[in-house]
């Protein structure tokens, strides 16, 4: 048996239980939740690796959930596969918004859930803490405990938007490629996520900019990626 356990959350009994049994199959030690309370209860509890979490679970709805998760020092870097039976694409977004690593869409194979199980859990393993610290005298992150502060201001940032803006600082003025930000955020997921992508990027800059008004750090390059500008690259704050 595995020593990562993983927390379903899900208000279909019959289908937390069959989730149950293919995570069990796969190894994985797991424990069920059938609403939000007894959820986040049974995650204080029990500490999980990763959360299969149902968007629509009574008491605290998944989305609620997430952030609750992503807000706790405690649990912001637990893994979470948000599952729903809403297949748009602002559903998706919104999913990933409030902090999950990955969104499965109802319904799915068992290969799928455990594939994607085992995905989350590799990039949580290749995302080990590290130190950047003080990148320019006004951004620092601290991988450690998963904080960002820029310009002084403490900044809460969902796991996708900070597992970016790590990855981005590690080259800090130079582009990296859009292609290697969609796999560190979502494997080997054949949709393109680009919609995603832009809006995430978008959400970074607006929480960097803050009450400050200060130009877009993170800076798209044509079609090819991202780059985070230096200190010395930046355009100056708006009047």
């Amino acid at each position: 048996m595995s020593l990562e356990v993983i927390q379903i959350i899900e208000a279909d009994q019959d289908h937390a239980r069959a989730v149950d049994q293919v995570l069990r199959k796969a190894s994985f030690r797991t424990n069920i939740a059938f609403d939000g309370p007894t959820g986040i209860q049974d995650i204080w509890k029990n500490r999980p690796a990763l959360v299969v979490l149902d968007l629509m679970v009574p008491g605290i709805g998944g989305k609620d959930l997430c952030r609750r998760l992503r807000e706790d020092p405690q649990t912001k870097s637990m893994g979470i596969i948000l599952v729903t039976a809403v297949t748009s694409e602002d559903a998706r977004v919104a999913g990933l918004e409030s902090g999950a690593d990955d969104i499965l869409t109802k319904p799915y194979s068992p290969r799928e859930l455990v594939a994607r199980v085992h995905a989350v859990l590799r990039r949580l393993a290749a995302s080990a803490p590290e130190n950047l610290d003080d990148l320019d005298d006004d951004l620092t992150l601290d991988a450690t405990q998963y904080v960002t502060t820029f310009r002084g201001q403490h900044l809460v940032l969902t796991k996708p938007e900070w597992q970016t803006l790590l990855r981005l600082a590690k080259t800090t003025g130079k582009v990296v490629p859009r292609e290697e930000l969609r796999s560190l955020l979502w494997g080997n997921d054949t949709l393109s996520h680009d919609r995603e992508l832009d809006q995430l990027v978008a959400s970074l800059n607006q929480k960097l900019a803050g009450r400050d008004g200060v130009a877009p750090l993170i800076v798209k390059v044509a079609e090819t990626g991202y780059r985070l500008l230096r200190k010395e690259q930046a355009l100056p704050l708006s009047a």
